[in-house]
């Protein structure tokens, strides 16, 4: 009884934050998606209130990891749907999608690359 309470109050505080962005949305910031609102509220409250607020969010938020792939199955119907267009397009999506991921992993690596230059070099042992 006390984990199902634990885990209807962790997903009715998701959902909060989740209404409380849409809301923000549609009174303010129309150019930013109420759920990522949501999101940003969420985590900063998370930040604030620390590890006993995340413990309480903790069982709702697992029920939503474990069922997230039933979420993609409408975009992958969408995408089934509309062949036409996914093979017309598929093929410079797909370059593109490669040659971003390329640039963010070169990025990344040097950026990296120069940290840790960095630490070894701040990092004594005499």
């Amino acid at each position: 009884m006390k984990d199902a309470v634990k885990l209807a109050g962790g997903l009715l505080a998701i959902i909060v934050f989740y209404m409380i962005g849409r809301l923000v949305n549609s009174l303010l910031l129309p150019w930013v998606p109420g759920s990522i609102i949501g999101m940003l509220l969420l985590f900063t409250v998370l930040m604030i209130f620390g590890e006993k607020l995340s413990l309480w969010l903790q069982d709702g938020a697992k029920l939503l990891i474990k069922y997230l792939p039933l979420f993609f199955v409408p975009v992958t119907v969408g995408i089934i749907q509309y062949d036409n267009l996914v093979s017309l397009f598929g093929l410079f999506f797909f370059s593109l999608m490669m040659a971003s991921s390329f640039i963010v992993l070169v990025l990344v690596s040097s950026l990296l690359e120069r940290t840790a230059g960095k630490k070894e070099k701040s990092v004594s042992w005499d």
